[in-house]
């Protein structure tokens, strides 16, 4: 066979290949609608039942035929769908009915699966559906090495009030992304008092490694009771640290967290000042502004921008414009020119900028 022959073969079965994986997306796009199809009158059925059962015109025993009659995972979208729209006593009535069905049963058995997807359908049903003895699951679903199993976990922290489970989430939190930090701050609202006790603790040890990331998150839950410890870490030689608590005062305008904040604004490093800078603007104390004009002079770029976006909010009371002004017409060639940039910025700027 010469290499001709050999290239034309190979042209073939590609295209045959192709066109077989063609016919297969069509196939599965076919299957999937028929499914669809079939399955629509039985969601409907499912969202009608609930909705006569929530106004409590229909007894529970049609809302659970109808959730038997569906596959496992759309029984379990239906659940969740409906989970914020049902009051809480009427769906505590639902979550215990629910124990005793086949399926449930089934899904809860999957919490110990070597597959992912099956924890994590699991994990959404008991997220809206767990009871008391689920605690061991749950447990076991929040520690889970896979990302999605543990965050859908930690939502039935928003119905459960369980020790044992809030502590199993924050001892997870130092290693979460920001943006999962402040899903799980929303999740443990309901266990606040348990959150609060363990972080007056954990904020205590001045080598846990874990401090930034606890101190940024008690910044975000805002609770009053942390704010003494917060002020303390203003002194703490690990500047990741310091950056945190400089981003926490801001939330609490109180003369002990003006006075870290003083002192965190001439830090040396510049990653704390900025944040000092900001949260000095947040809580608008007059004390403040010779340093933040101090600030419009800073050797780095950002904490001239946040000086300048914190005399912005004082600009009430004229003391904070009023050094911009000055600035703009000085002798500073860096403090010309950012206060510059902040005078000419419409007002959503501002806002946007000083989020």
């Amino acid at each position: 066979m010469s290499a001709r022959h050999f290239l034309i073969v190979v042209a073939i079965v590609q295209g045959g290949l192709l066109a077989a994986l063609i016919v297969l997306i069509i196939l599965n796009r076919w299957f999937r609608l028929r499914r669809s199809t079939r399955l629509n009158p039985r969601r409907q059925a499912v969202d009608a039942s609930m909705r006569r059962w929530a106004a409590g015109t229909t007894p529970l025993a049609g809302v659970l035929v109808g959730l038997a009659r569906l596959p496992v995972p759309l029984a379990i979208d239906a659940l969740v769908s409906w989970s914020a729209r049902v009051p809480g006593e009427r769906w505590r009535q639902l979550a215990g009915a629910l124990e005793h069905t086949w399926w449930a049963r089934i899904v809860r058995t999957n919490s110990g699966s070597a597959r992912w997807w099956k924890r994590l359908e699991c994990a959404r049903f008991l997220s809206v559906a767990a009871m008391p003895r689920d605690t061991a699951r749950l447990l076991r679903l929040i520690n889970d090495p896979h990302p999605a199993v543990h965050v859908a976990a930690v939502a039935s922290l928003e119905r459960m009030e369980d020790s044992s489970l809030t502590l199993a989430a924050l001892d997870r939190l130092p290693r979460l992304a920001p943006t999962v930090q402040a899903y799980y701050a929303a999740m443990l609202r309901r266990s606040r008092p348990i959150v609060v006790d363990h972080l007056q603790q954990r904020l205590r040890r001045s080598e846990d490694p874990a401090l930034p990331r606890l101190a940024e998150f008690a910044g975000r839950l805002g609770e009053p009771a942390l704010r003494e410890r917060l002020t303390a870490l203003a002194t703490h030689p690990d500047r990741e640290v310091r950056v945190q608590s400089a981003r926490a005062l801001g939330n609490f305008p109180h003369r002990e967290s003006v006075a870290g904040l003083k002192q965190l604004a001439t830090d040396p490093a510049w990653e704390v000042r900025v944040q000092a800078m900001r949260s000095l603007g947040m809580i608008t104390d007059a004390s403040t502004l010779p340093l933040l004009k101090v600030g419009l002079r800073d050797e780095v770029w950002w904490v001239r921008l946040r000086a300048a976006l914190a005399l912005m909010r004082f600009a009430t009371g004229g003391g904070g414009r009023n050094a911009l002004l000055e600035a703009e017409v000085g002798p500073d060639p860096n403090a010309r020119a950012v206060a510059k940039l902040v005078l000419g910025l419409p007002a959503q700027a501002l806002a946007e900028f000083a989020a």
